[in-house]
């Protein structure tokens, strides 16, 4: 939709004014819009309506009646009367990315996996609503009855779903205080467990008791090597 928008702005620079009339608080403009079809240029005339007060513009060519999309000869009169903001009113709520889509709750035939839960209780109200419609449209009494208890219940709906969305906010707060608290309480904290190097343990690797033996033996020479060089250099100085 942005693009399309887009591209009637593109086309404001082939649209000129010809013609206003003034009629109180509306006007009536003549826009011409240079065409390019087959190889040739022509030109095309279209009358737009223009309220002053409300800002509503109304052109000949429907555009915005097929496609809900403001044609470039609206814009070219909104342009020319200084209105820098388009009106909501030509704002489409379908084209918002916020929209729910409703008309999903409808069943169809070739879509069958649509009959979940919420289909099953949005058509059994349905017909619940359309039984009671139709035994009370007697009179315009018993519709202003069946009305206001309609009002009275969607209220009471709403005020409902929002102590409901309050209670699972309040829920969720607590549930991460206390999960800080917790935190906060456990006092003992353990360091990391031991990770084991890459590679064969030194005990189980090959040759490991024969090394410590030799090295055990080699301990002893320098020991016993040692203690007799001490014995021979206090002889010396003897």
């Amino acid at each position: 939709m942005f693009k399309d928008v887009q591209m009637e702005f593109g086309k404001k620079a082939y649209c000129n004014i010809r013609a206003v009339n003034e009629q109180g608080d509306s006007a009536w403009v003549k826009v011409e819009q240079e065409i390019l079809a087959y190889e040739k240029t022509r030109y095309v005339t279209y009358n737009v309506h223009f309220g002053h007060s409300t800002h509503e513009v109304r052109c000949e060519c429907n555009l915005f009646e097929s496609a809900g999309v403001l044609c470039c000869h609206c814009l070219v009169v909104l342009s020319s009367y200084k209105v820098n903001k388009v009106p909501s009113c030509y704002v489409l709520c379908r084209w918002s990315k916020k929209i729910k889509c409703k008309h999903t709750y409808i069943k169809i035939s070739h879509d069958v996996r649509c009959s979940n839960e919420s289909h099953n209780l949005f058509r059994g109200l349905c017909a619940h609503f359309y039984n009671v419609a139709q035994e009370f449209v007697n009179g315009d009494d018993e519709a202003a009855m069946l009305h206001a208890a309609l009002d009275d219940a969607r209220a009471k709906l709403v005020d409902y779903r929002t102590k409901m969305q309050n209670k699972v906010v309040a829920d969720a707060h607590t549930s991460i205080a206390i999960e800080i608290s917790s935190v906060v309480a456990t006092g003992d904290i353990q360091g990391p467990s031991k990770v084991t190097t890459k590679g064969q343990p030194k005990g189980k690797r090959l040759g490991y008791e024969m090394e410590k033996s030799i090295k055990k033996s080699m301990q002893r020479k320098w020991k016993s090597s040692g203690q007799v060089s001490i014995v021979i250099n206090l002889k010396l100085h003897l």
